[in-house]
């Protein structure tokens, strides 16, 4: 069970109660909230100590423990509305009332501390025994028998080792390390698809294996990306729908294709993507495919044969008879690896290599039995063993005697609070690539994450929460940034599926379609509500409008009670959905108390937001990036525990003047907006992005009141008086990323002024668009700076001596006429740490040199319409180290002649591209 890590969040939302001086000024009152906190405690370690009772009884606790977070939250929505009514009298006019509720409280908790007890009539010797052995209470799930678990981009290939490195820039020379016993299944298979003429290729092995792990590598290798002019990766869900896989093939084309919508027909698709494939030679991968007979079956008219070499791949769980007679298949089984294989595998995942002293024959033998030969639990285990102190490692053995399923030993290891952040992982789409700066953000106003003295903000503090599940294997970059950060990420799909058992357990969410079609059972308050796009659900009444007379068709579902509200529903224009959401937030305010802290409709187009959302008093992330929505209710600088606003990609261009006296709001993301505002003194925001800037905006006892920025994004028009901007920004020595673009009053590329910023020890990321009088000396650049982006700079002078001294620089982007000289030279030692270099649009560029010693770490090459270049320099393109090179609007005798002199390592990529003038 996972009650003890609901408990926790309860116990958090006490804690920081009890931070509140404005709520718990008495001494009374204080008490008695920590006497409620102390009852929680022994409800906890009960659970902890009594699972198979909790098993029994999972609903009655449940209800228990969500009644009593209902009654915190309410009581604190009532004091904040009490105080805005009658300010410092608040606590001595209403001191009795709110004594009253923590009693009541306190007495549901004792209440249901009495039924534990009285369940509880195990011995002491047996409660130590089965607290040591509590995984084998939980429910037990199997790798081998999981559906569409083998997403194991983070297993057996893209391993740490390798430093995360950037998925554009995946390779099979690159993850040769990880393979670990597939080199032969790879070279058999690249094989296949390149000289066989097999149209369908289905790759079949027992969960865990490392179905995916091969796909994938075979997905990126270099001779496999210059065969095929189109690759599609779709992920299949085990209720798949034939739409569902055709959608997905059309999204993939759709920058080639006409506008795709799930209300086509299935014949439609079909027609749509065998149109579009037809003179193509393609590679389709479906993944988790394990009714591939049917799947076949069903799309063999989108996806027919026609002899050019393209590619259809399947990975199953399962070996069947297909039904069609019509399918030229080649099948390849996989086994697990071999004894010494998995050995290597763990050991290397593991590490500490001094410590394997301590690892006898029987834990080796019992490492290898609970792994199977399987790949992911290998990883999993592995990712157990180096989090955990070697002289600890034997507590580790015992539990393995308990129980062989890994994923549940790796499951009860976390921390009460690292379990609720990775249940909430579920709320997701399976295979949906996340967002980690949403996720984190996500989990903080959820209530998930909890203070420490470590760190001043909990953002920090999830940051670490989300870098032990990466450690631990259970989450997987699928994207980074350019400086090597997690971009993107994903849940293992037979973790997503173990998962899903233990948050429906928990109550942690329902889905939308589920609730209004009466298909939820669950006696409990729907606490987030989840919608996603299908094309297999059926299209709903376009009455129902989440109101309390439509419960008897929506089981118990009462929106006032609802936490979380998140959309995956992203269809364009889909204005029932925009109603039905304008509805819903209605009802729930309509309701009395709105206890919403999360409304993420993100993607949603142009949702109707009711004037009166202020009254959302308890909502702490609001996200409508890409909605392009028009405007906000005046309301929305009323939400006062706010800590999250996305306006990115929205056409609002205006905000209440209240938004800016938000004591808790951390990130402000806009889309080039003026603030014509006073700024508090008490903002404390630590993201500003997307903010438009003009002399009408003040700096100076203004903009200057932010000083614990992290990430600031601007657009100005300042053409006579730069001077106080750049003294801010010289201030801020939190600052992490940072893009300035100057342009003048019709939007044109303006003079942009550089100051030193030798003193932003954070600095990592800087994104200048504008015109430089000049290129600052190195040491005038932030010490710490990874990634430059400069953007019509015009400069004269060689940019590449100067950049080339940049301790840190892993990026250098010099885009459309950032220099606009003839020659340039990158002289001997310089761009020591450089790892990819982007050159677009250097019209008069003609000659480039590369010292011998330069840019010995350069591992992808990207340039795009340098037209007068006369060639890439030889040692660059002997360089071993150097493997992508793209060009793209390049002549064709350039191209062939770096086709000529580049290493065999290297691969290349040639794309035909017309661009827009500049401006």
């Amino acid at each position: 069970m996972a009650v003890e890590a609901v408990v926790s969040v309860v116990l958090q939302k006490l804690t920081d109660m009890l931070e509140s001086q404005s709520l718990t000024q008495n001494k009374l009152l204080v008490y008695e909230v920590q006497e409620i906190m102390k009852s929680l405690d022994s409800m906890r370690d009960l659970i902890m100590i009594s699972t198979k009772v909790v098993n029994q009884q999972a609903e009655e606790y449940l209800h228990a423990v969500y009644t009593v977070e209902d009654g915190i939250e309410k009581f604190t929505l009532n004091v904040v509305r009490r105080r805005k009514i009658f300010g410092f009298l608040t606590n001595h006019i209403f001191f009795f009332d709110n004594l009253n509720s923590c009693v009541r409280i306190h007495q549901k908790i004792k209440k249901t501390l009495m039924k534990l007890k009285d369940h509880e009539q195990v011995p002491n010797e047996a409660k130590k025994e089965e607290k040591c052995s509590e995984t084998r209470a939980t429910d037990h799930v199997s790798f081998s028998y999981s559906c569409n678990e083998e997403v194991m981009q983070i297993v057996g290939i893209k391993e740490r080792f390798q430093q995360m490195k950037n998925m554009s820039s995946f390779s099979y020379k690159e993850e040769e390390m990880g393979i670990f016993g597939l080199k032969k299944d790879v070279d058999a298979l690249v094989n296949q698809l390149i000289n066989n003429c097999e149209h369908v290729v289905l790759i079949v092995g027992q969960g865990g294996v490392g179905k995916t792990t091969l796909a994938r590598t075979i997905y990126k290798h270099r001779d496999i990306k210059q065969l095929f002019q189109l690759r599609v990766w779709v992920s299949v869900l085990e209720d798949y729908a034939t739409k569902d896989i055709l959608l997905s093939v059309l999204k993939a084309m759709d920058s080639a294709t006409d506008k795709c919508s799930n209300k086509d027909d299935e014949e439609t698709m079909k027609f749509k993507v065998s149109e579009y494939l037809k003179n193509k030679r393609y590679l389709i991968i479906l993944d988790g495919a394990n009714s591939y007979s049917d799947i076949l079956e069903d799309i063999k008219e989108a996806f027919p044969d026609v002899k050019n070499g393209s590619k259809l791949v399947l990975t199953s769980t399962q070996n069947m008879e297909l039904k069609t007679t019509h399918v030229n298949l080649f099948l390849h089984c996989m086994m697990p690896l071999s004894e010494d294989d998995s050995w290597k595998m763990f050991k290397e995942k593991v590490g500490r290599q001094n410590s394997w002293d301590l690892v006898t024959p029987e834990s080796k033998q019992a490492i290898l039995l609970s792994c199977k030969g399987l790949p992911l639990n290998i990883v999993l285990l592995a990712g157990l063993f180096s989090l955990t102190d070697p002289n600890r490692w034997s507590r580790i053995f015992s539990g393995m005697q308990n129980s062989t399923d890994v994923l549940s030993l790796c499951y009860n290891d976390l921390s009460d609070n690292l379990k609720v952040c990775l249940l909430y992982l579920v709320l997701f789409p399976k295979e949906f690539d996340i967002p980690v700066r949403r996720l984190l953000r996500l989990w903080v106003a959820e209530g998930f994450v909890k203070h420490n003295s470590t760190h001043v903000y909990l953002e920090d503090i999830a940051q670490t929460y989300f870098e032990e599940l990466v450690n631990r294997n259970m989450l997987q970059i699928s994207k980074l940034r350019s400086d090597n950060s997690p971009r993107r990420c994903f849940v293992l799909g037979v973790l997503h599926d173990y998962l899903l058992v233990k948050a429906k357990e928990t109550n942690l969410f329902h889905t939308y379609h589920n609730l209004i079609n009466g298909e939820d059972n669950s006696s409990l308050k729907v606490r987030r509500m989840v919608e996603y796009e299908s094309p297999k659900r059926e299209q709903v009444s376009k009455n129902i409008s989440f109101h309390k007379k439509s419960q008897a068709k929506s089981s118990l579902f009462n929106p006032s009670n609802l936490r979380s509200y998140v959309s995956f529903n992203h269809q364009q224009p889909d204005y029932m959905q925009a109603n039905r959401i304008g509805n819903f937030l209605g009802n729930i305010i309509n309701d009395g108390l709105g206890l919403l802290r999360v409304l993420d409709l993100e993607g949603v187009y142009k949702p109707i937001l009711p004037e009166n959302i202020g009254n959302l008093c308890n909502l702490r992330y609001l996200g409508l990036r890409l909605t392009y929505l028009d405007s906000l209710p005046p309301s929305v600088g009323e939400l006062t525990h706010l800590e999250t606003l996305d306006l990115k990609h929205t056409c609002i261009d205006e905000l209440p003047c209240s938004i800016l006296k938000m004591k808790k709001l951390h990130h402000l993301h806009l889309n080039e907006m003026r603030l014509n505002m006073q700024l508090h003194s008490s903002l404390k925001l630590l993201t500003l992005w997307g903010l438009f800037l003009d002399k009408k905006v003040p700096i100076k006892d203004g903009l200057d009141k932010l000083d614990h920025l992290r990430e600031l994004g601007i657009t100005f028009h300042l053409p006579s008086n730069q001077e106080d901007l750049m003294n801010w920004i010289a201030n801020l020595t939190d600052l992490r990323s940072l893009r300035l673009r100057s342009k003048d009053n019709l939007g044109y590329p303006s003079d942009l002024m550089f100051r030193s910023m030798s003193n932003l020890g954070q600095l990592s990321h800087l994104n200048l668009l504008g015109r430089l009088e000049k290129l600052p000396d190195y040491n005038e650049f932030p010490p710490t700076l990874k990634v430059l982006t400069l953007s019509i700079s015009l400069l004269k002078s060689d940019p590449m001596k100067t950049i080339g001294q940049l301790p840190c620089l892993t990026v250098l982007r010099l885009l459309g006429q950032s220099y606009v000289g003839k020659e340039m030279v990158c002289v001997q030692g310089g761009f020591s740490r450089l790892k990819v270099l982007k050159m677009w649009m250097l019209k008069e560029l003609e000659s480039w040199v590369v010292e011998e010693g330069s840019m010995q770490s350069l591992k992808h090459l990207e340039i795009r319409c340098c037209e007068k270049l006369h060639s890439i320099p030889m040692t660059l393109l002997q360089q071993p180290q150097l493997e992508n090179l793209v060009l793209t609007g390049m002549p064709q005798e350039f191209a062939t002649d770096v086709e000529r002199l580049k290493s065999d390592h290297t691969s290349m990529t040639i794309k035909q591209w017309k661009f827009p003038p500049l401006p």
